[in-house]
């Protein structure tokens, strides 16, 4: 998940299925999806950026 708290007091979350990638280019935080640029937000902006890695979930080993 990418959590983006912006200056205005909204908060942004990107769930893992909603990107595939991002970007950071000194002035702006891009979100990317499929190769082609799905948010832009201007550092100028944000408080806070952060990107989390989802959890797998764990398998269920059968008791033996």
């Amino acid at each position: 998940m990418i959590e983006i708290i912006l200056r205005n007091g909204c908060i942004v979350r990107w769930k893992k299925k909603q990107w595939t990638s991002y970007k950071y280019d000194g002035k702006c935080f891009i979100v990317i999806k499929d190769n082609e640029w799905a948010g832009i937000y201007n550092m100028d902006s944000i408080i806070s950026v952060v990107v989390k890695k989802e959890k797998k979930a764990k398998k269920r080993r059968k008791n033996r």
